[in-house]
């Protein structure tokens, strides 16, 4: 879910590359909702959000010659996910006080966890106030488990914790998004039982 489809054309991009001023403001416009889509899943301050959202398109202009000799197997939308993604991680990682947020856990928590994709339409407003009232560590490992599509291990090796620690906060966000959100909470995961 939170997804939202851009498709700039190449005759777009290829303006972009020539330092075209008009053609970076149309490529921010049509960029615009889906880097802010993924960069409001982290951020609370919508300052902070704004920040991280001018950076990442910094990032993806002063790349786009790069993408632009192997679009033809990535597509835009994915390229500029993977940007955003990469550039919020290495600001958590940044911050000092991230590793004391961080309750290290020795037992195995249960793996039932979030299934990919929920078939119906949600709140989206309702969930993204929910996920923002997530503590940062438990925020950024649900984000990137259960939006993001990482596995336990990367999140572990992109976040400097343990596989443990990841699938621990991911399981305390859902439990918290369980108890705020017990009608989503259903229907994402079934009669509320561990499975």
């Amino acid at each position: 879910f939170f997804r939202l489809n851009m498709n700039p054309s190449r005759e777009l991009l290829e303006q972009c590359r020539k330092d075209d001023r008009k053609a970076h403001y149309d490529l921010y416009r049509e960029c615009f909702q889906h880097i802010y889509a993924i960069c409001r899943r982290y951020y609370i301050n919508k300052d902070d959000c704004m920040s991280a959202l001018n950076m990442v398109f910094f990032k993806v202009i002063k790349n786009i010659a790069s993408y632009l000799e192997k679009s033809k197997n990535v597509p835009f939308e994915l390229w500029t996910r993977r940007i955003a993604i990469n550039y919020i991680i290495d600001e958590f990682r940044k911050q000092k006080r991230y590793r004391e947020l961080v309750t290290l856990q020795e037992d195995e928590p249960s793996e039932a966890l979030l299934h990919d994709q929920p078939e119906n339409e949600y709140d989206r407003e309702r969930i993204m106030q929910a996920i923002e009232k997530l503590p940062p560590m438990s925020r950024t490992v649900f984000n990137l488990y259960a939006i993001d599509g990482y596995s336990h291990k990367e999140i572990a090796d992109q976040l400097g914790i343990s596989e443990n620690t990841s699938k621990s906060q991911f399981m305390k966000a859902r439990a918290y998004l369980r108890r705020l959100l017990p009608k989503e909470a259903a229907e994402l995961y079934g009669d509320g039982s561990e499975g």
